[in-house]
């Protein structure tokens, strides 16, 4: 009996490491995910932001799509569409993402997309 307690002798050990290892694993990837969705909400927040800038400047009598370029560059965005119909701005910012993984950078677009204006006839 004693000799398969002694083959068996530190296998726990191996065990216990796996384990860790799976946790640390798992748990660098929620945190990926996690950061992922933050600059995803930072896009949206980019683009209400500079959909609101290029209403506001329309409405001063101003152009709105520099308006608009101008506060997307200041929450680092860049805009890649920008649109005046009528009162209505329509602005769609997007905000590069980089996640470095162990494999070398992995890189993903994220975007946004925002109205902002007067509504014309619409209801009280």
């Amino acid at each position: 009996m004693t000799g398969r307690a002694e083959a068996e002798r530190g296998s726990a050990m191996l065990w216990a490491s796996g384990i860790i290892l799976l946790i640390a694993v798992v748990t660098l990837l929620l945190i990926g995910a996690g950061a992922l969705a933050a600059r995803g909400h930072a896009a949206q927040g980019a683009a209400d932001l500079a959909a609101l800038a290029g209403a506001q400047a329309q409405r001063s009598g101003r152009d709105a799509c520099p308006s608009a370029t101008k506060s997307a560059a200041l929450n680092d965005a860049e805009v890649t569409a920008c649109a005046v119909a009528g009162d209505e701005i329509e602005v769609v910012v997007t905000v590069d993402v980089r996640i470095r993984a162990g494999l070398g950078p992995w890189t993903t677009d994220l975007a946004g997309h925002a109205n902002a204006g007067i509504l014309t006839g619409a209801p009280e």
